[in-house]
């Protein structure tokens, strides 16, 4: 394949990517976020998310996770949720405590 198929391959992607993005923002004007469609594509997207969050804990299938126990795993998402809550929903406080749960029981235990 030669390197003009390529560059004719993302010219192509580009323009259909941010043609498709130009009439979202054009044909928003005039949708609510309050809608019943909004909530319904809120609801899946928070679905797949924790479908996919929830395979990775339960089922890895390479890396770090692959090779520690499923409590090391769970008791770090249970910590991570615990302390997600009691601060606030701090995102930042909870990776690193959560992080640093799952290093310990895996390195030290």
């Amino acid at each position: 394949m030669t390197s003009n198929y390529i560059y004719l391959s993302i010219l192509v992607a580009t323009i259909a990517t941010y043609s498709c993005r130009a009439f979202g923002v054009f044909s928003s004007r005039n949708l609510s976020t309050e809608s019943p469609i909004f909530h319904w594509i809120k609801c899946v997207s928070i679905g797949i998310i924790s479908a996919v969050i929830t395979k990775i804990i339960l089922f890895p299938s390479v890396g770090l996770l692959i090779e520690s126990t499923l409590e090391s795993r769970i008791i770090s998402t249970l910590v991570a949720l615990a302390v997600y809550f009691l601060f606030k929903k701090n995102v930042i406080v909870s990776i690193f405590v959560s992080t640093m749960t799952f290093l310990l029981i895996n390195f030290y235990l």
